[in-house]
This record gives C-alpha cells, sequence and structure tokens, in this order.
C-alpha cells in the first residue's frame, strides 16, 4: 500500500506552476549569491544582515527581487538545528546528494534536508515529508495559522494532514524550461486536513471555487488558510484550485525565490 502511495504522489506533484508575469528561469544553475545565515533577518549586497529590516517571525518567503532568475537549491542555514529545536520540531537529518540529471540536465536534490516528524501544532503528516530546512522551519509557521483557524472555525485542531509529496526532480510539466522546487524538496502539497473532532477537510472536495466569501465551514477554512500562508510571506508560492487545474485536489507551497500568489480567482 505504501508503494502505492508513493507512486501516486510522484504523478500529482508534477503540476506546480510559475505565477503568470514571473520572469522564466534558465534550467542551468547559476550560483546563488551569500546570504546571512539567519531566516529572520535577510541580508544582501548593499549590507550586512543586521542593517537590513527586520521580518516578523514565522516569515520565510524570499521577499527579493534582485535573485529571482537564481537557478538551483536553497542556500545551507549555518543554525538549522538551533532553529528547528527553536520552532518545536521533531525531526532526523537526511540527505538528498545535489546531481545533475544526465538526460535532463537539471540539478536536482539539496545540501540540507530533514525528515520532518510533526511540529508546534501537534499534527502527523502522512506521510513524513522530507524538507529543505527552511521549508520545514516555514511548515511549522503554517502549523500555527492551521490550527488558529481550526479553532476559529470547527472549535477544534487539525491533528493529521495528508500530503502529495516533496521531493521529485524534474522541470514544471505546464512550464517547461521552468525548474520545479520540487526538484529541492523546496515544496510539499498539501491534500487533506483531518480534525481531532474527526471532520476531514479536502481540498478536491471542499476548496470553494466562488468569487464571493465561501458559505460551508470547510470552504472558509481553506481559504482563509491559505491565503494568510501567502500574505503573511509564510512561503513564496501558494498554488491553490484557483491557480489551474492541476491544483484541483491540493496545496501547492513552497520557498522559490520568486513570489506567485495562486489563492484568489485568476483574472
Amino acid at each position: 500500500m505504501r508503494s502505492c502511495l508513493l507512486a501516486f504522489s510522484i504523478v500529482l506533484v508534477a503540476c506546480d506552476a510559475p505565477h503568470p508575469g514571473t520572469p522564466p528561469a534558465p534550467l542551468a544553475a547559476t550560483p546563488v549569491p551569500a546570504r546571512s545565515p539567519s531566516l529572520e533577518v535577510g541580508g544582501g549586497p548593499e549590507g550586512p544582515a543586521a542593517q537590513a529590516p527586520s521580518r516578523r517571525p514565522g516569515a520565510f518567503a524570499n521577499d527579493d527581487p534582485a535573485d529571482d532568475l537564481v537557478v538551483g537549491p536553497p542556500d545551507v542555514v549555518a543554525d538549522c538545528d538551533d532553529q528547528l529545536v527553536k520552532a518545536g520540531i521533531a525531526y532526523r537529518v537526511a540527505t538528498l546528494p545535489v546531481h545533475q540529471e544526465r538526460r535532463s540536465k537539471i540539478v536536482c536534490g539539496a545540501p540540507q534536508v530533514v525528515v520532518y516528524a510533526h511540529g508546534p501544532g501537534a499534527i502527523t503528516y502522512s506521510p513524513s515529508p522530507l524538507l529543505t530546512c527552511p521549508m520545514a522551519l516555514a511548515l511549522a509557521s503554517f502549523e500555527k495559522v492551521l490550527q488558529e483557524e481550526a479553532a476559529r472555525t470547527f472549535h477544534s485542531a487539525v491533528v493529521r494532514i495528508d500530503q502529495l509529496g516533496t521531493y521529485s526532480c524534474r522541470e514544471i510539466i505546464a512550464f517547461p524550461g521552468w525548474i520545479s522546487e520540487h526538484s529541492y524538496a523546496n515544496a510539499i502539497d498539501l491534500a487533506r486536513f483531518t480534525l481531532k473532532n474527526g471532520v476531514t477537510v479536502d481540498v478536491q472536495r471542499d476548496f470553494d471555487l466562488g468569487a464571493d466569501a465561501p458559505r460551508r465551514p470547510a470552504g472558509a477554512f481553506l481559504r482563509a488558510v491559505s491565503q494568510r500562508a501567502y500574505d503573511e510571506d509564510i512561503f513564496s508560492h501558494v498554488l491553490t484550485p484557483f491557480f489551474n487545474a492541476a491544483h484541483r485536489n491540493h496545496f501547492h507551497v513552497d520557498l522559490a525565490r520568486y513570489r506567485g500568489d495562486g489563492t484568489r480567482p485568476q483574472t
């Protein structure tokens, strides 16, 4: 059964997409500029991280337009272990060697990955996701949003998330020439949320595609958590069924170096 689930996941994750209007990224990996080891305060070529404006705690989306065309795995976080522990994340260190695929010439893998067991929201993931250090930290931040909205809407807590995959070395199928953040385990596809009171919220079944505010609690919950994940800069990309039909059954969230909001009706 587990092997079937993994095979199913590989098919379903092949649908993340760049936001319209974002400049296309080349296939070949390009050098990544040096950055501050801290993810809470951004650094840059203008000066040290201490001189950069502070970011809201829990915000991990890339907000530097200067590196939008940089292609490659995310930077190593020097104090990753300390930040994971501080965020309340249970994890184990894993490996995902950076390599170039022979046929496609795509560079995949990441120099720093972990298997995420659970975070501050006490949520179980099925299966346990393999993620970059920044994505693990962002997911922990997202758990807080999930629990706030679950308490507001259902007076209960999320206890389980069914996810459809993280790592898959490939281009974005619908956009040839773009490298998927799944190639670096820098993305995760979230399909279903189960609450302690037994309620299950399924993206494919419950997401409301109408332009007006959702009338059903499940639709309101999905709309709220997806928009907060983008608006509060937790992730660089948040793609929902609003983005395209390929996302009809999941939310794609990642930490790409460019931004994309797929949480609202396309106009």
